[in-house]
C-alpha cells in the first residue's frame, strides 16, 4: 500500500482510472461511492474523511454488504419498493467491486460473492418479434415520446448486445442512420450494424422526436444543441424553489429503466429486463456488416 492514497475517495478514483471498460468503471464507481458513503454515515463524518484503510477492513466490507442486501443503502425504489432487499446480481457486483479495489491496493479481501442470476435471454427471433410488437402499438397510459424513446433503447440493445450501462452515455454522433448499405451505432468504441427495418424506423422516429424536444427555447437555454441521445420527454418537478426543468434535457439512467419497465409491463403483461433483448453474437458476418 506504499503508493496507495490514504484518502479513500482518492484511492477509489485512482483504481477506477485503471479500468478499460467504461461500463465496468461506471458500475464499480457507483458501488465504491456507496461503500464510502456508508462508512462516512456510520462514522458520522464527511466522505472526504474516510480513509483507505477503512475500506480495506473486512468487518466494514461485510457490514456494508449486509446493509446493502437488506436494502438499507437503496437510493431509489426498485420493482418491489424502496426497502426491498437488493438483487442477487447487484450484491455480486458490489462484492466483486470491493474485491477488485482491495487487490489493487495490495490488501485483497477475497470476499465470496453470491452466484449471479441471469434472466432468460430471448432468442434473436423472439427479440425481433417482441420489438415489432412494442414498436407497432403505443400503449395507453404512456406518453408518445416516452414510448418512442423506450422502443429505440430496445432496438439498440438488440443491435449491439449491450445493456443500459453501455447505451446510456450514447450521443447523437454515435448513431449513423445515413450510412449505406446499413445504418450503425457506436457503443463503447465499437460499431454495430442496425440490420432490421423495424429498428431503423424506430430510431429514425426517436431522432425526429429528439430534435423536436430539444429545439427552440431549450436550445437557447443550453447554449447549443443537446448531444445526448436520450433526453427527457416531459418537464420535471420544481424543486428548491426553482422552476420545473423542461423536457429535452439529458435523461438519467433510472429514467430509462423506469420507462422500459413500464412499456414492457403494459404491452406484454409483465416487465422484461433490457438484458433479455441482448442476443447479438460477435461473429465475422456481424462484424463485417459494421465496417
Amino acid at each position: 500500500m506504499n503508493n496507495v492514497p490514504a484518502r479513500g475517495a482518492t484511492a477509489a478514483t485512482r483504481f477506477l482510472d485503471t479500468l478499460r471498460s467504461k461500463a465496468t468503471q461506471r458500475q464499480r464507481r457507483a458501488f465504491l461511492d456507496e461503500y464510502i458513503a456508508w462508512i462516512a454515515l456510520s462514522q458520522q463524518c464527511g466522505t472526504s474523511k474516510v480513509a483507505t484503510t477503512d475500506l480495506l477492513k473486512e468487518e466494514n466490507a461485510l457490514a456494508w454488504l449486509a446493509a446493502a442486501q437488506r436494502g438499507a443503502t437503496r437510493r431509489r425504489p426498485g420493482l418491489h419498493g424502496p426497502t426491498a432487499p437488493a438483487a442477487v446480481n447487484s450484491m455480486a457486483a458490489r462484492t466483486s467491486s470491493v474485491n477488485a479495489f482491495s487487490r489493487w491496493c495490495g490488501r485483497p479481501l477475497e470476499l465470496q460473492p453470491p452466484a449471479p442470476e441471469f434472466a432468460d435471454r430471448l432468442t434473436p427471433r423472439e427479440a425481433q418479434r417482441t420489438l415489432r410488437v412494442l414498436a407497432g402499438h403505443h400503449p395507453a397510459g404512456m406518453l408518445q415520446a416516452t414510448w418512442e424513446r423506450s422502443v429505440a433503447v430496445i432496438a439498440l440493445a438488440i443491435a449491439s448486445g449491450q445493456g443500459l450501462s453501455a447505451l446510456h452515455p450514447l450521443r447523437l454522433q454515435d448513431l449513423d442512420l445515413e450510412r449505406s448499405p446499413l445504418p450503425r451505432i457506436c457503443v463503447d468504441g465499437q460499431w454495430y450494424p442496425i440490420i432490421d427495418a423495424v429498428s431503423r424506423r424506430a430510431l429514425a422516429r426517436w431522432k425526429a422526436t429528439h430534435q423536436a424536444l430539444t429545439a427552440g427555447e431549450l436550445k437557447v437555454l443550453k447554449g447549443g444543441n443537446v448531444d445526448e441521445l436520450w433526453v427527457t420527454t416531459a418537464p420535471g418537478r420544481p424543486r428548491g424553489g426553482k422552476p420545473a426543468p423542461p423536457a429535452g434535457l439529458p435523461a438519467a439512467i433510472r429514467t430509462l429503466e423506469a420507462a422500459h419497465r413500464k412499456l414492457t409491463g403494459l404491452a406484454l403483461g409483465a416487465p422484461l429486463l433490457l438484458e433479455q433483448f441482448c442476443t447479438v453474437e460477435d461473429d465475422e458476418e456481424h462484424q463485417a456488416a459494421a465496417e
